[in-house]
C-alpha cells in the first residue's frame, strides 16, 4: 500500500504517527502489520487517526494481545472519530491501572460495534475511580453484575460512580457500598446518572444544564445540592432498589425546586405507584410513577398507552429499561424530561377533572424526548418530535382509534413569529454562553417532521425516525455541518437519516422538504389545501351574505381589515359571518369549523362552534375569534420585540365549513 503523504511533507499529526509505528514495530510486528493494512492510515492521517495509533503504541508496550483484539474492532479498522480516540486514550490507561476492568470492557459486545458519544464520555467518567481505595474498588468489580460481563448500562453506571468520585471520593464510596449496586436492576444507572449531574453542576448554575461547567469552584467539590442530598438519612443510609426510582428523579426535580426533595425523600410522604409493561419492541418493562399527593386512577393507563404509541411508531426499543415519571408540578409552566424521570406540571393532568387526551398527548410528548433527547440532539429535534407526537394522539382523539391519522393536520403550535427556519434557530442556540430555549422549537421542528412525513410515506418516515434515534445516539459525525456551542444530531443527521431510509428516487424529496424547513431556499408544498370555492349557501335557504375579519369584536364595522402589524395587535382578531334567508327562519343551531391557515400551508388553529339562532330571524351574523392560541412566543433567553409578538409575519386565511361544505374564506395579511 502507498502511503502518498510521506512524501509530501509530514504535518506534526503524520509525524506523531510514523513515531509511534516505528515503536509498534519494534516491539511487536504483527500488530505493525496489522495496522499498515488499514485503508484510513493510507490516504492521510487526521489529528484523531494519529493520536489513535499514538495510544496504540503504549497498549502494545502495556500487552501486545490486547492490541491485537482492539485492532479487530470494525470501528477501528474503518477510520477513527474523535470520540473513538478518547475511548482507546482511557482503554489505555485502564488497562495500564484496572486490567481486570479492561478485560471485562473488551469482551463487551457494546465496545465491539462502536464508541457513542455518550460511551466515550463514560470512559472519561471511568478515570476518576482509579485513584479511591484499592479495596473498595475490588469490591465493586467482584459484584455479580461486573464479573458476568458489562452491559451498556453498566457501563454507564461505572462511569457516573467514576465522575462522582472525581468531585468526592467519600461520596462514591459511600455509593459502591450501598444495597442497590448489590444486583444490577433498571432503575440503577438513572439513580447514579441523576446523582452525577447534581454532583457536577457547580453552585448557582441550572441544573438543566448538560453542559455543566466548574464555574471556578474547583473540579474537586461537589455542588452544595448534592451534599444536601447525599446527607438525607433515606440517602446517608444507604439506598434502596425499592428506592432508587426516586434517587433518579432528583436531577430532573432540582431544574425547578429544591423543596420538592424533602416530600421524596420522606418514605412518609412518597407514594409510589408500579407495574410491568410488556412492551413490543422493549418487552417486560417496569413503570413507576411518583406521586407527593393522590392523583387519578387512570394516569399509569395513559402512561402505557402513550409509551406504547411512540415505541410502536419508531420500531426501536426504548433507550430506558424502566419508565419512570414524577406527577408533580415542579415548574408553573413547563414539563421537564430527562432520560431517567419524566416531570413537571403534571399536577394539573394527574387527576379526573380534565379530560383524559389533554392528559395523553402530553404524556406522548415527553416519550417522545427518550428518544431524541437533549444530550444528543438539536432543541428542535428534541421538541419537534415532542410536537409531532403530541398532535397524532390530538387527531386520532378526532377521527376515532382504529382510522388512519392523515399525514397533514393541525399543528400542536402556531408559526413561529419572530424566525421563519431552523437555521435561524440553530444560530440562536448557538449563542455563546446563553441557553435560549424556545417554542419555536416546537412550531418549525413539527412542521419539518410533519412534511417528511407527508412526502415519504409512512413506512419511509418511520424507518427515517429510527435511523434519525440511532445517529443522534451514536454521535457519529455525519455530512459538513459544524456547530459552536453543541456537537449533537441536527440537519445533517436529519438528512442522512431520511435519505437512508428512502429509495435513491426519493432523495431529492428529502432535499426539497429540509431546503423548505431549515432555509427556506425551496418553496412552502401547499398542494394538499383545499383550493376550492366556498358555496354560501346552507340547508334551509340560509346564505352567507359577507365574511371578514374585524379587530374589535364589539365595533366590527370600524375596525374591519384585511391587514394588521404584529407588533401593533397583541392578541386574537375576530372573523364575522353575516347570514341572511329569504323567510323567517324557526329557532335553529347552526355549527361551524374554523380552520386557520398559514402561508406554509399548515393549519394552526382548528376548532367548531354552534351558535343558537332564536325563531324569526332574517338576518343575523356570527362571530368567531381566530388567532395563535393567546400567548406571546417569548424565548427564555435574550428577548427581542418581535419575540413577544403572537402573530408570524405573512399570509393567513380561515376556512369555514358547516356539515363538511367550505361556506366562507377569509384571507388577511400580517405584517411586523
Amino acid at each position: 500500500m502507498d502511503f502518498l503523504w510521506i512524501d509530501d511533507g509530514m504535518t506534526d499529526d503524520e509525524r506523531q504517527a510514523v513515531n509511534a509505528l516505528r515503536e509498534i514495530l519494534r516491539e511487536d510486528p504483527a500488530v505493525a502489520e496489522t495496522l499498515l493494512g488499514f485503508p484510513w492510515l493510507a490516504d492521510g492521517v487526521t489529528r484523531d487517526e494519529s493520536w489513535a495509533v499514538y495510544h496504540l503504541q503504549v497498549i502494545v508496550q502495556e500487552d501486545p494481545a490486547v492490541a491485537e483484539v482492539l485492532l479487530g474492532f470494525p470501528w477501528f479498522a474503518d477510520g477513527v472519530t474523535g470520540d473513538e480516540r478518547n475511548a482507546v486514550y482511557y482503554f489505555r490507561e485502564i488497562l495500564r491501572k484496572e486490567p481486570v476492568m479492561a478485560e471485562t470492557l473488551l469482551g463487551s459486545s457494546w465496545f465491539t460495534d462502536g464508541v457513542t458519544r455518550t460511551e466515550s464520555d463514560t470512559f472519561w467518567g471511568l478515570s476518576g475511580l482509579y485513584g479511591i481505595d484499592r479495596s473498595s474498588l475490588s469490591a465493586l468489580t467482584a459484584k455479580p453484575w461486573f464479573k458476568d460481563g458489562l452491559s451498556r448500562e453498566e457501563f454507564m453506571l461505572l462511569g457516573d460512580l467514576g465522575v462522582i468520585a472525581g468531585k468526592s471520593e467519600s461520596d462514591a464510596l459511600a455509593l459502591i457500598g450501598m444495597p442497590f449496586l448489590e444486583t444490577f436492576e433498571p432503575a440503577d444507572p438513572m439513580a447514579a446518572r441523576s446523582l452525577r449531574r447534581l454532583a457536577w453542576c457547580a453552585d448557582g448554575e441550572s441544573h438543566a444544564s448538560y453542559e455543566c461547567s466548574d464555574n471556578g469552584t474547583g473540579y474537586q467539590r461537589v455542588s452544595k445540592i448534592f451534599r444536601r442530598i447525599m446527607d438525607y438519612p433515606t440517602i446517608s443510609d444507604g439506598i434502596t432498589d425499592e428506592e432508587t426510582p426516586i434517587v433518579a428523579t432528583l436531577h430532573s426535580a432540582s431544574f425547578f425546586t429544591t423543596d420538592i426533595f424533602d416530600r421524596l425523600l420522606d418514605p412518609n410522604t412518597v407514594m409510589l405507584e408500579e407495574r410491568t409493561v410488556n412492551l413490543r419492541h422493549s418487552g417486560e418493562t417496569p413503570f413507576t410513577i411518583i406521586r407527593i399527593r393522590p392523583g387519578a386512577e387512570r394516569t399509569m393507563d395513559l402512561l402505557e398507552h402513550a409509551m406504547r404509541l411512540v415505541e410502536e411508531f419508531v420500531e426501536v426499543p426504548f433507550p430506558v429499561g424502566h419508565i419512570i415519571f414524577l406527577a408533580e408540578n415542579t415548574s408553573r409552566n413547563r414539563v421537564y424530561i430527562d432520560l431517567s424521570a419524566m416531570s413537571g406540571e403534571y399536577e394539573h393532568f394527574d387527576n379526573d377533572e380534565r379530560p383524559a387526551g389533554d392528559a395523553l398527548h402530553v404524556l406522548a410528548h415527553e416519550a417522545a424526548h427518550h428518544y431524541w433527547f437533549v444530550e444528543w440532539s438539536r432543541h428542535w429535534i428534541e421538541d419537534g418530535l415532542g410536537a409531532f407526537f403530541q398532535s397524532i394522539v390530538r387527531r386520532q382523539e378526532q377521527i376515532g382509534p382504529n382510522e388512519t391519522v392523515a399525514p397533514i393536520w393541525k399543528t400542536k403550535m402556531p408559526p413561529c413569529v419572530y424566525m421563519s427556519n431552523l437555521a435561524g434557530r440553530d444560530r440562536e442556540l448557538d449563542v455563546p454562553g446563553v441557553r435560549i430555549i424556545s417554542d419555536c422549537s416546537d412550531s418549525l421542528g413539527e412542521r419539518l417532521f410533519q412534511d417528511l412525513w407527508r412526502s415519504l410515506g409512512d413506512s419511509v418516515f418511520r424507518q427515517g425516525l429510527a435511523n434519525l434515534y440511532l445517529l443522534a445516539r451514536s454521535g457519529a459525525p455525519v455530512g459538513e455541518c459544524k456547530f459552536t456551542k453543541y456537537d449533537k444530531a441536527g440537519i445533517c443527521e436529519v438528512i442522512d437519516a431520511f435519505k437512508s431510509a428512502a429509495p435513491a428516487a426519493e432523495a431529492a424529496t428529502v432535499d426539497k422538504v429540509v431546503g423548505r424547513w431549515y432555509d427556506n431556499s425551496e418553496p412552502y408544498d401547499l398542494s394538499h389545501v383545499d383550493t376550492s370555492p366556498p358555496n354560501p349557501r346552507l340547508p334551509g335557504g340560509v346564505e352567507i351574505t359577507r365574511a371578514y375579519i374585524s379587530l374589535d369584536r364589539d365595533r366590527p364595522e370600524q375596525t374591519r381589515t384585511d391587514s394588521f402589524s404584529a407588533s401593533e395587535i397583541r392578541a386574537r382578531v375576530f372573523l364575522h359571518l353575516d347570514l341572511s334567508s329569504s323567510t323567517s327562519q324557526p329557532a335553529r343551531d347552526l355549527s361551524f369549523r374554523f380552520v386557520t391557515f398559514f402561508e406554509d400551508g399548515f393549519p394552526y388553529r382548528d376548532h367548531e362552534t354552534t351558535y343558537t339562532r332564536s325563531a324569526g330571524w332574517t338576518r343575523n351574523s356570527v362571530t368567531s375569534h381566530i388567532g395563535s392560541g393567546g400567548f406571546p412566543w417569548i424565548p427564555r433567553g435574550p428577548k427581542t420585540e418581535a419575540s413577544e409578538n403572537w402573530w408570524a409575519p405573512g399570509r393567513h386565511w380561515v376556512s369555514v365549513y358547516h356539515e363538511g361544505q367550505k361556506v366562507a374564506e377569509v384571507e388577511f395579511q400580517v405584517t411586523p
